[in-house]
């Protein structure tokens, strides 16, 4: 059965990012970069098959990228453990051996002993401009990072997988990215590929687009946008926002879905207002399940929307499973429209 549902919950955020959708800045300062020689020689012989190096396992979460003025403010998304950077405590040593030796005094002193773990590591990253048809054209720009952090003995989760982040500006087009995380003696290097396309703004001239579809977690203010490249731990920053992505898109009923997207394509009134029709679908499978009302967006500075949708339903309850968010829109000034489409999970 469909359950027609009113949004009386909306949250809108285009007044709040306006200033990030017009802000004009200064492009981020990037420095020379010299990539070391057993950096280099890794990329470049793992790079016709692209096959990954797991000295330190790396994996790619998620690339989202966000217009900025001609360009694309272009995030990246690696996944490592804690473990595999190298965070460094004769703490782990002991409690190592008193595994072994199963020696109930030193599995005491290691208890008792709180002690601070600490990592270096450098991340490289190589991005290569690609042709049409994926051949390899030349190297766009090479950035180096590094990375260095403290934890307590008693918080450190060496299993705990945590995600980095990084964000630089791109023009149109398509991309390799090639990443890596090197030991500061450089006796370990991680490596990972990854393309990425981004589109053209003659890629909608007959219908919308959106920018990749993600779940916020939290979202907060900065006085001012970054100034440099920088990597950050399990968020990221878009012109003066700080932004934590929720990637597992898992929920509970006492949850919300709060989707946050840019509108591309979309003709401005000739006061440069923006005006569409959105409607947002839960599916399961190709059963409509829930289908909210038509949510009118009129007259707003920015095509830009953040809003959370609810889970939980007086008339109805999303049983555990895998559902699917459709969103349709259209442009009430434009014509056109678009439609798209994210999965999620309820637990």
């Amino acid at each position: 059965m469909k359950l027609l549902q009113k949004i009386f919950t909306v949250f809108i955020i285009t007044l709040f990012l306006f200033p990030v959708f017009s802000y004009s800045q200064e492009a981020q300062e990037e420095k020379p970069v010299k990539i070391p020689e057993e950096v280099a020689k890794a990329m470049d012989a793992n790079l016709p098959a692209r096959q990954a190096r797991l000295d330190i396992p790396l994996s790619f979460v998620d690339t989202l990228y966000f217009p900025y003025q001609n360009d694309y403010f272009t995030c990246f998304f690696l996944k490592v453990k804690n473990k595999d950077l190298g965070y460094i405590s004769p703490f782990m040593e002991e409690q190592e051996k008193a595994k072994k030796t199963e020696k109930k005094e030193a599995e005491k002193g290691v208890e008792e002993e709180e002690q601070i773990l600490s990592c270096n590591v450098d991340f490289f990253f190589r991005v290569y401009s690609l042709g049409k048809n994926g051949e390899l054209k030349n190297i766009h720009k090479e950035i180096y990072l590094p990375y260095a952090d403290q934890a307590t003995s008693k918080e450190f989760k060496p299993e705990e997988e945590s995600f980095y982040s990084f964000g630089t500006i791109f023009p149109p087009g398509r991309y390799l990215l090639s990443a890596a995380a090197a030991s500061l003696d450089l006796s370990k290097i991680g490596l990972v590929f990854q393309e990425f396309n981004l589109p053209s703004p003659s890629d909608f001239k007959r219908n919308l687009g959106l920018t990749p579809l993600f779940f916020i977690k939290s979202i907060k203010r900065m006085p001012s946008p970054d100034s440099a490249i920088n990597l950050y731990k399990n968020f990221f920053h878009y012109a003066t926002l700080e932004i934590e992505p929720l990637f597992d898109h898992e929920f509970s009923q006492t949850e919300k879905l709060d989707i946050f997207y840019i509108i591309l394509g979309g003709i401005p009134d000739e006061n440069s207002r923006f005006s569409f029709e959105v409607t947002y679908i839960y599916k399961k499978g190709e059963e409509e399940v829930v289908k909210f009302e038509p949510q009118v967006l009129d007259n707003i500075p920015a095509p830009i929307v953040s809003i959370p949708l609810p889970l939980l339903f007086k008339e109805k309850k999303l049983d555990p499973g895998e559902y699917i968010l459709e969103i349709v829109i259209k442009d009430k000034v434009g014509k056109k429209e678009v439609k798209e489409t994210v999965n999620f999970v309820m637990k």
